[in-house]
């Protein structure tokens, strides 16, 4: 591997240049000497061994925290010194903050070797009891990295980032274009602007994002217009900015997203304006954008620890945009960062999401992962507009549909992962929204209807030049959504189904919208523990998940709102289970991880990552309103040892009235593997549920409409069980552990229901059915009849065979349909292959073939005795029943 020789200017360190000869090696021992001075003002003296880049550490004392706080605006209590390094210009840095206290990293230093002085000066009421000096090792890049001679490099020329020779005169030509003049507009009057920057070379400065916009539309205008002036503007305030940019030591509220638009700022300039770049900007340019990679997150090379691109951070705009526009821009010069990013992208990245695509959701959840895809898709455009074809496959283009099947009447979401956007309940208005990424989408694969919804989001007024880089003015939004079938299956890899009865978004809306979840793979991160989850909305959340998103990894965090507790699913509580990842509390769920796969073979080959098979999906007849959806599991992998099966099943009915609009039957099949083991069955709900002879009312509404849902216990009766309420105060009680939160959404006071069975049994079996219901309305009675491998149930006008969920059926069935009306006839859980149906009304025989995945049929039916058995019958009718 190369040496990495640092570049410095007055004794500051600037950068990174990359020889192919051997040279210093990193860990040498550095140590400080003495400290002298008398107040705030200190000199240290060090003893370097050899020139190179070194950290310096403090470890100071607050000596009158009251005055602090006294004059403190912030609330984060930070209190910063200046750093004199060799007679370098003075840095600022924080020696004592809310979040680390008073040991601080105060960042990296270029040091000569021997003997010298670094001069600190302190804030008041603060003094400083030791300072150390270590050798800085930055990442090493694996050997895969290190090694790889990238097959796609960029074309020679500029431009190329986000256009090139022929996609640029496309860009141009449709800036006059009615749909562009806005947009193009806003570009042309902030360029056109003067900017007085006025700066010493001896101060440092901070980040200015309105800066580093009008440097941004600048470089864009003159790449549009061909105006040097404006384009030196943009050459000169850009090569100012980044000499006196400094972030120092701030590492909190993720200030590498704003290094990383620092550094994306500087490859527009360097490639946009390359034909009007001297020598002596190119370098400068070169050294900044690599002097701020030092201090990315996921380091440089961007192989830093436990940062990677596939999750986490490092899945965010670092690798994606921002490094890759720079070694994109920089590749002429230096192909060293391309190599380490384009190794990041093409061999780790693409071939992942290949693989996790197959499922067109996103393992984040509704808001982390419309923010990180949104990123993913910017490296996806920057290789496409360079190359002229695509280097993502070409299943990413149906990943928008995700937050179009999740949205809810109310403008809102289902919840998925943790939720960072704190408005949900602030504001019955409020209308979720992330229309960069939308925009990205639908430009991409040319979806009217990812248009539509990115206009409904309010397009993107606050970045003119990604939506004039991007939008085709020919491609017209398409605001129906009545084509579009009401129940998605998400695919095999985030196991899910979402069923609707409808796409209104009146505020009055009476459509049901549920999601069942479960089978597949587990990502980690910001993905919950909650295979098997049940959400429903009427009216607003009537079953769903009470967690909230406060702070990552704190206890109420780890121990309720990413685990299973804070969901409505099956717990299992195994007093001996251990507790893993800072975790507390055994709250009886599915495996808690915060472990990632980062390869599609550790995906495949590591059982950890399984949670389990999805058995059968299907939805019938009407493949765009179907009456019923059909979602069927075996989550058995996502637990531990402590269950030994666990078979689980969602069957949603769009009965397509206003009083009922739909009914759910849900079916779980337990076996644990001791009967002391605890099961418990548990809902979820925002408001206070009504207790009922037969189960519970949850109740929702919004604006001013109301509903219900009526949950009913089939199997075990309600007098049979154990319930526990948890609501209020006590909502995030977990088995004796309680952590409370302060927070204005309902979901901090909601209930969960808990129902177990009073009677010891290694085996639970649990079959209810919901009813969603218009306010005033009353719940339709219900018949039910087990047998011993399936339910028949009568409903409306359906008629239900509804197989156990931990099996397939493949045994001879007789039941009679009522002549009260016709019904639909639904039978799940057939095994798959040719079976025969024989009708005493008609006197007929047809024989069907059940599709593996599929194990459903359905026909119309009235009045007659039904007989259905495995097997082909000689001489029946085949194919669809009449």
């Amino acid at each position: 591997m190369g040496a990495r020789i640092w570049l410095k200017v007055k004794g500051t360190f600037l950068g990174i240049a990359f020889m192919a000869t051997l040279g210093t090696s990193y860990g040498q021992q550095a140590k400080v000497t003495s400290i002298k001075g008398n107040g705030q003002r200190l000199q240290v003296q060090v003893d370097v061994p050899t020139a190179g880049v070194y950290t310096l550490v403090s470890e100071g004392e607050v000596t009158d925290l009251d005055k602090i706080k006294a004059v403190d605006k912030t609330g984060m209590m930070t209190l910063y010194a200046m750093i004199d390094v060799r007679a370098a210009r003075s840095t600022k840095r924080i020696v004592f903050d809310s979040f680390k206290g008073a040991k601080q990293d105060l960042g990296k230093f270029y040091f000569e070797k021997g003997k010298q002085t670094v001069g600190m000066q302190l804030p008041a009421y603060f003094k400083i009891k030791a300072v150390s000096i270590n050798a800085f090792v930055p990442p090493v890049a694996p050997a895969a990295a290190e090694n790889y001679k990238p097959k796609i490099v960029p074309p020679a020329g500029h431009p190329r980032l986000w256009v090139n020779k022929e996609s640029l005169p496309v860009v141009k030509g449709r800036l006059e274009e009615a749909e562009h003049l806005e947009a193009w507009g806003k570009v042309k009057t902030l360029a056109q602007q003067p900017v007085q920057f006025i700066f010493d070379p001896n101060k440092e400065m901070f980040y200015d994002e309105k800066l580093e916009r009008a440097i941004e539309s600048k470089a864009f205008y003159y790449l549009m217009s061909g105006d040097e002036k404006i384009g030196r503007e943009a050459v000169r305030l850009a090569d100012q900015y980044l000499t006196m940019l400094e972030f120092g030591n701030v590492s909190y509220g993720d200030i590498t997203r704003e290094l990383g638009r620092a550094i994306y700022t500087g490859a527009l300039v360097y490639d946009w304006c390359y034909a009007i770049l001297d020598v002596h900007v190119k370098t400068s340019l070169h050294k900044n954008m690599m002097r701020l990679a030092q201090d990315m997150e996921i380091g440089w090379p961007p192989f830093f620890g436990i940062e990677s691109i596939i999750n986490g951070h490092g899945n965010e705009a670092q690798v994606s945009r921002d490094l890759l526009a720079m070694s994109i821009a920089l590749y002429d010069e230096d192909p060293v960062p391309y190599k380490y990013t384009s190794y990041s992208i093409l061999e780790e990245l693409v071939p992942m999401r290949k693989f996790e695509y197959q499922s067109p959701r996103h393992n984040q959840g509704v808001d982390y992962g419309g923010y990180r895809f949104g990123w993913e898709m910017h490296g996806a455009w920057l290789y496409y507009r360079m190359l002229g074809y695509p280097v993502f496959d070409d299943n990413i283009k149906n990943m928008p549909y995700y937050w179009l099947y999740m949205r809810t009447p109310d403008g809102k979401m289902l919840r998925d992962g943790d939720m960072f956007n704190v408005k949900y309940n602030s504001s019955a208005d409020f209308y979720w929204k992330n229309p960069q990424t939308m925009l990205l989408c639908y430009a991409y694969s040319g979806n009217p209807v990812i248009k539509a919804e990115f206009f409904k989001q309010g397009g993107l007024p606050d970045n003119p030049i990604l939506f004039l880089l991007l939008d085709d003015p020919k491609l017209k939004p398409d605001f129906d959504r009545e084509k579009m079938p009401l129940t998605k299956d998400f695919g095999p890899i985030l196991g899910s189904m979402v069923a609707r009865t409808g796409w209104s978004e009146e505020n009055g809306s009476s459509d049901v919208v549920a999601e069942i979840k479960g089978g597949g793979y587990h990502f980690g991160n910001h993905q919950h523990a909650d295979a098997g989850a049940l959400q429903i909305y009427h009216h607003g959340i009537q079953v769903g998940d009470l967690g909230l998103y406060l702070s990552y990894g704190s206890p109420y965090d780890f121990n309720f709102n990413k685990r299973s507790v804070a969901h409505s699913m099956l717990l299992v509580r195994d007093p001996a289970e251990p507790l893993l990842f800072r975790t507390k509390t055994n709250d009886g769920g599915t495996r808690f991880s915060q472990r990632f796969p980062r390869t599609v073979d550790e995906v495949l080959n590591d059982s950890w990552y399984h949670t389990g098979e999805i058995r059968a999906s299907a939805f019938g007849n009407d493949p765009i309103q179907p009456g019923y959806s059909y979602f069927n599991m075996d989550l058995t992998a996502a637990y531990t040892a402590k269950v030994k099966s666990y078979a689980k099943s969602f069957l949603f009915l769009n009965l397509k009235r206003k009083d009922v609009p739909a009914v759910i039957v849900l079916l779980d099949e337990l076996k644990t593997n001791d009967k002391k083991f605890e099961p418990y069955w548990q809902i979820n709900t925002l408001e206070k549920p009504v207790p009922s002879e037969t189960g519970f009312v949850l109740t929702s509404k919004f604006k001013n409409a109301a509903g219900s849902t009526y949950v009913d216990l089939l199997k075990p009766q309600l007098k049979e069980c154990a319930v526990k309420l948890y609501s209020g105060d006590s909502t995030a009680f977990v088995f004796g552990d309680l952590y409370q939160v302060k927070s204005p959404w309902p979901e901090a006071r909601g209930t969960r229901i808990m129902i177990s069975p009073k009677q010891e049994s290694d085996q639970a079996s649990y079959a209810s059915v919901f009813q969603m219901t218009e306010s005033g309305s009353s719940k339709l009675p219900v018949y039910s009849e087990e047998k011993a491998n399936y339910y028949l149930i009568r409903v409306a006008d359906r008629l239900l065979v509804v197989a156990k969920p931990n099996q397939y059926l493949d045994e001879p069935i007789e039941f009679v349909v009522p002549g009260d009306q016709q019904y639909e006839v639904v039978v799940v859980g057939l095994k798959d292959g040719f079976w025969n149906m024989k009708s005493s009304l008609k006197n007929s025989s047809f024989n069907i073939n059940v599709l593996k995945g599929n194990h459903t049929t359905s026909w119309k039916s009235k009045a007659e005795t039904i007989y259905l058995s495995p097997g082909r019958q000689y001489g029946a009718q085949e194919g669809k029943i009449n």
